[in-house]
């Protein structure tokens, strides 16, 4: 069932007052459907359009064009039945220094009425993994710990929809290891979907069903992570070990693919039915092939292609993947 629908939606930031220059254009006719219980993450790079249209769904900012609903509500129409449905951290968690984590929690409870039991906030925090220091203060928390007290704040009123504007930023590995649990604990346990906006590709790649890649505003492709991993269309990506790589790679860079040298295998992008051709021109120049291997792709490569112009999403394609 899908939970959010954004239809052709664009956002223009026109100068103010005196202040010269052109009108920018920071979503452009984007639209996306997000299916419950899904993790879907926006990729790009700053400025991409990513924020500003996690601040559109929020009604934070309003749009020049097109619709948003959530949960069958129209943001701009019914914007406090929308947005009772969601959970959301933008920047920062905004919450007080000097109480501990439970204080902070129990403050914004009573702020949302006062209809979520200590209980409740337990099994939040718990599952958030911050039992062990939630009578601290807030202030002595890590940068982590900090973003996971945010997402149980955000999460109490058990929203259908969790939006995250770069969750991850300013973590070191471990804590974007466990950011990547708790999202995957948050689906699992709670059903929750989570739009998460990101420019961390490999990370990203372990944590969501879908990607929706956006550059200059626009949404440039949606891909299942099935398609992301073994290809989009027929492309595929192979590594050819064989005799002489150098040799290899001029060969193959001569029929006009990109060829590159990894682990010992010559690594090529191409449509499967090119793979026969690769290998008969290079036994054709005495290159001994000794195996071929389709390998999974990683998100770095498809959104090159996606940057490159190299994949769209389709109406027919969104159907065909229904």
């Amino acid at each position: 069932m899908r939970l959010v629908e954004i239809n052709d939606v664009s956002k223009i930031y026109k100068p103010k007052g005196r202040k010269k220059g052109l009108p920018i254009t920071a979503v452009s006719h984007a639209t996306l459907e997000v299916e419950e219980g899904e993790i879907l993450v926006l990729l790009g790079s700053n400025c991409a359009g990513k924020t500003t249209l996690i601040k559109l769904m929020l009604g934070l900012v309003n749009f020049d064009g097109g619709s948003i609903t959530i949960g069958g509500y129209d943001v701009t129409t019914s914007r406090e039945k929308a947005l009772a449905q969601v959970g959301a951290i933008v920047e920062a968690p905004t919450l007080f220094n000097d109480f501990s984590g439970m204080d902070n929690l129990k403050y914004y409870a009573r702020l949302q009425g006062g209809n979520i039991s200590e209980e409740k906030i337990k099994a939040i925090v718990e599952l958030v993994g911050l039992k062990d220091r939630i009578n601290d203060k807030f202030k002595t928390y890590s940068l982590g710990m900090r973003q996971r007290l945010g997402i149980a704040q955000a999460i109490m009123h058990s929203p259908k929809l969790l939006l995250l504007d770069e969750p991850t930023n300013g973590l070191d590995p471990d804590g974007i290891a466990q950011m990547r649990d708790l999202f995957i604990n948050l689906k699992k346990e709670l059903g929750t979907t989570i739009i998460i906006s990101s420019h961390i590709l490999g990370e990203m790649q372990q944590t969501c069903d879908r990607v929706a890649f956006m550059a200059n505003g626009e949404i440039k492709a949606v891909k299942s992570m099935e398609e992301v991993n073994y290809g989009v269309d027929s492309m595929r990506k192979f590594a050819i070990e064989c005799s002489d790589l150098q040799r290899a790679a001029e060969l193959v860079a001569a029929l006009g693919i990109e060829a590159n040298i990894q682990n010992n295998a010559i690594v090529v992008i191409v449509d499967q039915t090119q793979v026969g051709e690769l290998v008969k021109t290079l036994v054709e120049n005495d290159v001994i092939v000794y195996t071929v291997n389709k390998l999974k792709r990683s998100l770095e490569d498809l959104y090159r292609e996606v940057a490159n112009g190299d994949v769209k999403s389709s109406k027919k394609e969104e159907t065909d993947n229904e």
